[in-house]
């Protein structure tokens, strides 16, 4: 399968918020509709915040970068249910890193929570390592134990 990136346009907020939808539990999210994402979209741009689309002959993925404090974060990343599995999380940690090197940062971070083992195990197989463990507050207002995990882009 042929994956291809592009920055995420408003015409791809329905794709964003049915991805969401599906992955919502394992998120430990909460529910938004488009309009939600709309608004969220546009606050990530003023706020440096950026959403991408991950396409094979149709939309797949989508993923979103921060910048805090000199890291470059990968703030998160959903791939369609039926899509997961085949490659396209390595595929986006692969493109998260080329964007970081060509803005200049040396460093990317990444959270999970505990019971997410299928990301911390892509994020470890990718070069990754814990920096962090700790409480964490989900979307959800669950106490959970959270992960920091983080990369050197070389």
């Amino acid at each position: 399968m042929e994956l291809h990136y592009a920055a995420a346009a408003e015409s791809d907020i329905s794709f964003i918020a049915e991805t969401y939808h599906e992955n919502m539990a394992s998120l430990h999210g909460v529910p938004r509709t488009a309009d939600d994402w709309k608004k969220l979209m546009a606050e990530g741009r003023a706020g440096g915040s950026r959403y991408y689309i991950v396409r094979a002959q149709t939309p797949v993925a989508w993923f979103r970068t921060d910048v805090e404090d000199g890291v470059f974060w990968l703030g998160m990343l959903q791939v369609k249910p039926a899509y997961q599995r085949r490659g396209i999380g390595r595929y986006v940690l692969s493109v998260v890193e080329e964007i970081a090197k060509q803005n200049g940062f040396r460093k990317i971070g990444i959270h999970t929570t505990q019971d997410n083992a299928a990301a911390r195990a892509l994020y470890v197989s990718a070069g990754f390592t814990v920096t962090e463990i700790g409480p964490c507050t989900t979307a959800d207002g669950a106490q959970r134990t959270g992960f920091t995990f983080e990369k050197q882009t070389g």
